[in-house]
Parts: C-alpha cells; sequence; structure tokens
C-alpha cells in the first residue's frame, strides 16, 4: 500500500498533535489558595479552641507541610513576591496603598509563566498588586479574572458598599451582583462567590483537556468582618469566616474528586501573612508572628514526602521559592532572554519533598531570606527587616538564625527560634556570634543594593490606551496622603496627594473630578451627604499636571454644587510621565474632604 506525501505528512502531524494532546492532559493542575489575615491560631489543626476547620485539617495530616514557612507581613508586599519569585521590595511592592502596592509593569508573573507553558490561568478575589492597566491582573498574565479592586472588600477603589455578604464583582470585565448559588452552602458570600467561579474555570478546563494554574488569594478574612450567613449561632464574624473559608475548601476538595482529578492536581494552601498567636508579633510585624504561616501541599502522583501521605519539611522556605519551586517540579520553562534585573531570587525546594535528606543541596541550605514590610512613601534602609538563616551540622539543622533591626535608630537583635521560637532572648550581645552577625549583616547589604538600584522609580497608571480607554484614579493611590476606605469618604476626611501616571499618547483628555463614586450618581451629587456620609461644602475644583520642573496646567474651576462633578477638558497633554494632583476647595478657600474619584477619558481627534 503506498501513501501520497500529503498523506504521509498528515499521519505524522496527527501522531504529533495526539502525542503533545497527551503530553497536555497529564500535566498536573495546580491550586493556590491563600486567605487573608490568618495564620496558626485560625485552624484547629494547630489549636484545639480554634475555628472549626475540619476540611483544611484534613488537608494537612495528608499533605507535605512546610513548617518553617514565611511570608511578607502584608496583603501586597506577599502577592508581589509570590508572583515573581523576588523579594517586594525588588519588585516595588513595600507597602499597601499610597501606589506602592503596585508590581513594577516589567516583572515576570507566575501566571506569564504557566500561560506560556500552555497552562489556562485564573486569578479569583483579591488581587492588591494595582487596579489600573499596566497593574491589572488580566495585564500581568491572567486569562480568567474574578476579584475586587483595592485590597478588600469596602476599601476606597471597591465597588461602593460591598461588604463579605452583599457585594459586586467583576468577572472577566463584567460587573456582577453576589447572590446566594446552590453551592451546598446557605446564603451569600464573597469567599462562597470566588470559589464558585474557580470551579467554574477549572470545570471549563477539564472539559477542554487543559491543565490549569487557579490562583484563589481570598480576600477573607480581612476586616471588616461580617457574620457569614452560614456561620454557627453565638460565633464572632471573624470566627464565622473562618469557618466559612474551611466549608469552602470541603468543596473545593469535593469537586476535585467528583471531577477524578484529584491525584494528578497540586493543591498549596497558605495565608499571607501572620496574626500572631503563639510567636512574637502579628500582621505587619517583621518577628516570626508576623512572617511564618502554616503551607500545605498535596499532591498524589507527585508521591511528595515519598509517599504522598503527610510529611513535615523543617528547612526555612519562603513565597519567594514557589515559582522556582513550580518550574522544577513541572518542567515549566522560564521566558526567553529575562533580564537579569528581573532573575528570579528564590530557590526550588523540590528535594527537600522528598525522603532522602542527603540529597539536599547545598547552596539550598546555605541560603539567607531576607523579608521586611516598610509600609513607606520611599524604601527606608534598616526599616522593619528580618534576615532568616537555617546553619546545617550535615543533615541537621542545629540553629535557625533571625537578625532583626527595627530601624535605623534602633538596637540589632539576634534570636535563635529553634531554642527560642518565641523570640524573647535577644543574644546579639554574645561576643561568640559576632562573625554570625557580620555575615547576616552582609545578606542584608546585597538585598538592599537590589533595592536601592530601583527605588527612586514610580509605577505608572497609563492613561488613554486602547487596553483601560477609561482610567479612573482612586485617592487610595494618592502618594504623600491615606486615604484607603470607603469609611474615608463617607466622613469626608481631607487630603490631596498626586498620582504616577503616563499619557500614552498627546491630546485633550477630560477630567471629571468627584466625591462620590459613579456607581451612586443617581442618589449624590458633589456636596450632599444623603444616607452615606457627611456633606461637604465644595466650592471649586483645581487639577495639577506637571513633570519635573514643566507644569502642563494649574487649572482652578467653580464648583456647581448640585452636578456629580467637577469636569475639566485639557488640551496637549504630552505623551510621557507626568504627575496628576487634585484638590476640592470650599467657600473660604481651605481644602475640602478630597477628589476620591478622577474619571479619565482621553478625546478621540
Amino acid at each position: 500500500m503506498k501513501f501520497s506525501k500529503i498523506g504521509l505528512l498528515l499521519i505524522i502531524l496527527f501522531a504529533h498533535s495526539n502525542y503533545s494532546f497527551a503530553q497536555m492532559q497529564n500535566r498536573p493542575n495546580v491550586i493556590f489558595v491563600m486567605p487573608d489575615d490568618i495564620s496558626h491560631s485560625s485552624f484547629s489543626y494547630f489549636k484545639n479552641n480554634a475555628p472549626h476547620t475540619p476540611n483544611i485539617d484534613a488537608l494537612g495530616d495528608e499533605s507535605v507541610r512546610l513548617n518553617d514557612f514565611h511570608v511578607s507581613p502584608s496583603c501586597s508586599p506577599t502577592r508581589g513576591a509570590l508572583l515573581t519569585g523576588r523579594p517586594s521590595d525588588v519588585v516595588g511592592v513595600w507597602h499597601t496603598i499610597n501606589g506602592r502596592n503596585m508590581m513594577r509593569s516589567d516583572e515576570i508573573t507566575m501566571a506569564d509563566i504557566f500561560k506560556a507553558n500552555g497552562y489556562a490561568t485564573g486569578l479569583f478575589f483579591k488581587w492588591h498588586l494595582g487596579d489600573n492597566y499596566p497593574f491589572r491582573p488580566k495585564d500581568r498574565g491572567f486569562e480568567y479574572v474574578a476579584w475586587i479592586k483595592g485590597g478588600g472588600t469596602g476599601q476606597q477603589p471597591d465597588y461602593w458598599g460591598n461588604t463579605n455578604n452583599q457585594a459586586h464583582m467583576w468577572v472577566n470585565d463584567s460587573l456582577v451582583e453576589m447572590t446566594d448559588e446552590d453551592d451546598g452552602i446557605p446564603g451569600a458570600f464573597t469567599t462562597n462567590f470566588f470559589m464558585n467561579r474557580a470551579m467554574d474555570f477549572m470545570s471549563d478546563n477539564i472539559e477542554k483537556n487543559k491543565p490549569f494554574f487557579a490562583y484563589i488569594p481570598l480576600g477573607t478574612a480581612h476586616a471588616p468582618h461580617v457574620l457569614p450567613p452560614d456561620a454557627r449561632e453565638g460565633v464572632s464574624a471573624k470566627k464565622g469566616t473562618i469557618e466559612n473559608i474551611d466549608k469552602n475548601m470541603g468543596s473545593l476538595l469535593k469537586f476535585l474528586d467528583d471531577k477524578g482529578i484529584a491525584d494528578n492536581t497540586i493543591l498549596v494552601f497558605t495565608t499571607d501573612n501572620g496574626d500572631g498567636g503563639y510567636l512574637r508579633g502579628g500582621k505587619g510585624s517583621n518577628y516570626d508572628g508576623g512572617t511564618r504561616v502554616p503551607c500545605f501541599i498535596r499532591w498524589p502522583n507527585g508521591h511528595l514526602g515519598g509517599t504522598g501521605k503527610g510529611k513535615d519539611v523543617e528547612p526555612l522556605t519562603a513565597h519567594i521559592d514557589w515559582l522556582p519551586t513550580f518550574m522544577d517540579l513541572l518542567d515549566l520553562k522560564d521566558v526567553e532572554n529575562r533580564p537579569e534585573k528581573l532573575k528570579i531570587r528564590g530557590r526550588s525546594f523540590v528535594p527537600m519533598l522528598d525522603d532522602n535528606p542527603k540529597n539536599d543541596p547545598s547552596g539550598y541550605k546555605n541560603r539567607a531570606v531576607i523579608i521586611n514590610d516598610m509600609w513607606t512613601e520611599f524604601p527606608e534602609k534598616y526599616k522593619k527587616l528580618s534576615v532568616k538563616k537555617d546553619d546545617w551540622d550535615g543533615d541537621v539543622i542545629v540553629h535557625k538564625w533571625r537578625l532583626i533591626r527595627n530601624s535605623s535608630t534602633s538596637d540589632w537583635e539576634l534570636y535563635d527560634v529553634l531554642v527560642d521560637e518565641k523570640q524573647k532572648n535577644n543574644i546579639i550581645s554574645n561576643s561568640e556570634y559576632d562573625d554570625l552577625v557580620a555575615e547576616l549583616k552582609a545578606e542584608y547589604e546585597a538585598w538592599w543594593k537590589l533595592v536601592e538600584a530601583r527605588s527612586d522609580e514610580y509605577t505608572r497608571i497609563i492613561i488613554g490606551n486602547k487596553a483601560e480607554p477609561k482610567t479612573t484614579l482612586h485617592a487610595h493611590d494618592f502618594h504623600g496622603t491615606v486615604i484607603w476606605d470607603q469609611s474615608n469618604v463617607k466622613k469626608g476626611d481631607s487630603g490631596s496627594g498626586f498620582i504616577a501616571v503616563e499619557f500614552d499618547k498627546t491630546g485633550t483628555y477630560n477630567f471629571d473630578l468627584r466625591r462620590w463614586p459613579k456607581e451612586i450618581e443617581t442618589q449624590t451629587d458633589l456636596t450632599s451627604g444623603g444616607d452615606f456620609g457627611k456633606a461637604l461644602d465644595i466650592a471649586s475644583a483645581r487639577i495639577k499636571i506637571w513633570n519635573g520642573d514643566t507644569v502642563y496646567v494649574d487649572e482652578k474651576k467653580a464648583a456647581d454644587p448640585n452636578a456629580d462633578g467637577v469636569k475639566f477638558s485639557l488640551q496637549n497633554l504630552p505623551k510621557g510621565p507626568a504627575f496628576i494632583q487634585t484638590w476640592f476647595y470650599n467657600q473660604t478657600g481651605e481644602m475640602e474632604g478630597a477628589v476620591y474619584y478622577n474619571y479619565v477619558t482621553p478625546v478621540q481627534n
């Protein structure tokens, strides 16, 4: 029997496509679940009188458990470090507001790498790394995006009036109102909504036989807390919220079993910062109570821990290690020609996941991890630093060092948490450790050089790009003042700061300066308080746009108190970087409230 050349080519192509298809089918899915503002004391796995978390406890029993796993002490920094494999301060994220939560636009994310390697990518709930182009999740490698803006329900960029039990969310750019779904958990609650969207995403890709990466950074149990509809009688709102998270984890685990993908899915469960408990410090602290959190990894087909059923891993691990670990574990290729300035700084801990300590690389054992959380406008050297390092004798950890400093004017501190878990005994004055302290300080100095190299850069919202034709500038992102929550808007808190932007093209741009957001414009006007908050005496508005010593515009206009905002049409604004600052003034010329919402639209020529 003879085949034509075309027929032979088709056979070869078909065979190759089937091989590639089979490869894709067999690649494990990856789910990364990360609740907010909870840690060890929030789970009955670690504490008898904690909230009831039987599903998370069961997951812990059959997982590899990273017992010395560290994240940043607060929301955005942990996310920036986790998604890039690089220290948060190095990627431009050392705060949760003031524009210092926006991860630099040239950074390469975990989603970018999963997507480039053939995975479907989805983000569910809390992003907190920028609400505008080019910082949104869909600009950073995520194809399916269900999220809230800002850093939690009720924060200033979030949809007005959102709470965890009554909310509107964005799902692939469509605004969706949360309802009580038929999901086995009574009532409507944000955790239910976003977990359901995650399972929708998973189901769709299971049908397509496409592996997926589902990143589920839950916004719960961040304050403000409201009692979930499914809560047990008599529990607090936060405790009920944590137990609702556990029910949703139970739903997820059942879903994986029902879909027949549990064995070939890597499921990671961790949290985004410490909450104190039995350790020293809590959220925002550079002591272990602020940075050490649980981390469970389950992958039955991967035979983690030798058997795939429960193992404790004691070496130091951190959020920056997850990207290189996934790349190592799944043979994910990095992007081509990664710049040196974007070098991955975490280390793969895959060798730590088996039963053989002999194959643990010395390079991993000898590394130090620097974690801090400055909450400042610009990085400050020695602000809330923590240098962490294990000391090994062969295959045995003999010390777990923590070098601490809280500011440039405070004293250095040294702890060995292997014997002093609560960091009560500062041994810095013992001359026996002088060489160790010098070594850890040198590690910090090398890290600081990486931070300092780009510390004077601003992350700039791009205005006028077709990827985001209309831009909303939020007071949450002001540099120089703090207005971060919708309660600040309700109270009429005064403040003005600049926002770093970049105009995509030279031209005319319309600005609409408002006190209230557009979603409630039929119920409010510029000066009214109504049912929402304090009335303001807004008589005029001002906008200034400049770059360096060049002022492009500084214009003031009288306000119509019955209008929704004060509108400016500004011509010939040049393409490139700029700063925008806005003010409201009262009848006496004093600053009144703030321009909490500034809606910007380019005029098409």
